[in-house]
């Protein structure tokens, strides 16, 4: 009896052990879970912590941008690269990250909001596209007076053809034909599919264009905007644009939300715009084009008529009222981009800026990378 009284004692013994052993084990686990959890949110913050400095700095950022454009561009009879606002590669160190950023001059590249097809309230270049009235800078920098009756004429003409391709959708298709010849798709096809995504209607502009029952009918159905771009990215989901099609496009375009008129500015085009300049000029090769950009007067050319008297033995054919509609020497819209580094991560700002009556506004921002 006195044998199984030990026997039986040491069970219970042997059983409270196991019990203790285990509730140290589950106190353990959720010390363990506990640490880990504290450590995730502790880093979840400083990474918010992080990313708001990082906002804030961008922001600051592009204040200072603002008031640089506004110091060295508002006001001045052109805007060129020799001004402030230009300058490349500048880099600011604050405390834990550095800042750095470009600016550009979006009216240096083509807009594809001005391919949107002519209409009595939309004539074309030269054109505010929501009332039709002429805008303030339409004389492109000639110099004080009137336009003659050509240019005028070429600028608001109300009674063109709806049908008949205006003077940007022409340099679009050649500016196609010259640098993306492997599209999957005619280079006439994507301008037209391109007009009739900006159009206001529901009609086919002409053959190869793509409404609204075309977009409709995919398997995945969506609507056409009928409105202007307000990303190049819209270009993605033109009927039948594939991914390649898109990488030969992009670099060639950008876009100014509610801005549906084209004036390149000749004082801030860089080799890169090259194949643009000679796509807007007819006759004009690209090597050309390049050696206008690269032998243009460091502070750009007084007006229009100044760059195009000085390069007259360039062209091949004299350029029409309407072509030299298509340039200025002054720019309205700017593109900033902004970068804040710190030791483990990056943020990016992109802000698109209107310099308009000697006042820089903020049109857009788009936190990440680009759109």
């Amino acid at each position: 009896m006195k044998l199984l009284n030990r026997r039986s004692g040491r069970s219970q013994r042997g059983v409270a052990l196991i019990a203790v052993m285990m509730v140290v084990a589950f106190v353990v686990l959720i010390a363990v879970s506990m640490s880990g959890r504290l450590q995730l949110e502790l880093q979840r913050q400083i990474n918010l912590q992080q990313r708001q400095q990082a906002i804030w700095l961008a922001l600051g950022a592009e204040q200072f941008i603002q008031r640089l454009l506004k110091k060295s561009a508002a006001g001045k009879e052109t805007v060129n690269l020799s001004q402030e606002w230009a300058t490349q590669g500048a880099v600011f160190p604050v405390e834990q990250a550095t800042i750095s950023g470009t600016v550009t001059d979006l009216q240096a590249c083509f807009n594809l909001n001005s391919l949107r097809p002519a209409t009595g309230n939309n004539p074309g270049s030269g054109t505010d596209p929501n009332n039709g009235e002429q805008s303030p800078d339409n004389n492109n920098g000639r110099g004080p007076g009137a336009q003659n009756d050509t240019e005028k004429k070429a600028d608001g003409n109300n009674n063109r053809n709806p049908n008949q391709q205006t003077p940007a959708q022409q340099a679009f298709l050649r500016m196609l034909e010259q640098n993306a010849v492997e599209l999957s798709m005619p280079p006439d096809y994507l301008v037209a599919r391109v007009a009739d995504w900006l159009d206001a209607d529901s009609t086919l502009q002409s053959a190869g264009g793509a409404e609204e029952n075309d977009y409709a009918a995919l398997e995945l159905p969506y609507y056409s905007a009928n409105s202007l771009m307000v990303s190049k990215s819209e270009l993605r989901v033109i009927l039948d644009m594939t991914p390649a099609d898109y990488a030969l496009v992009a670099p060639l375009v950008c876009v100014i939300p509610q801005v549906g008129t084209l004036q390149m500015n000749v004082n801030t085009m860089t080799e890169q715009q090259a194949p643009v300049l000679a796509a807007l000029i007819p006759g004009l090769t690209e090597e050309d084009a390049k050696s206008l950009i690269s032998s243009r007067p460091e502070k750009g050319y007084d007006s229009v008529d100044d760059f195009f008297s000085s390069n007259s033995s360039v062209f091949t054919q004299t350029p029409s009222a309407e072509v030299k509609t298509l340039f200025s020497v002054k720019s309205e819209y700017f593109q900033a981009e902004i970068s804040i580094d710190t030791a483990d991560s990056n943020f990016s700002l992109t802000s698109l800026l209107k310099l308009e009556d000697d006042q820089v506004q903020v049109v857009a921002r788009r936190f990440g990378g680009p759109g």
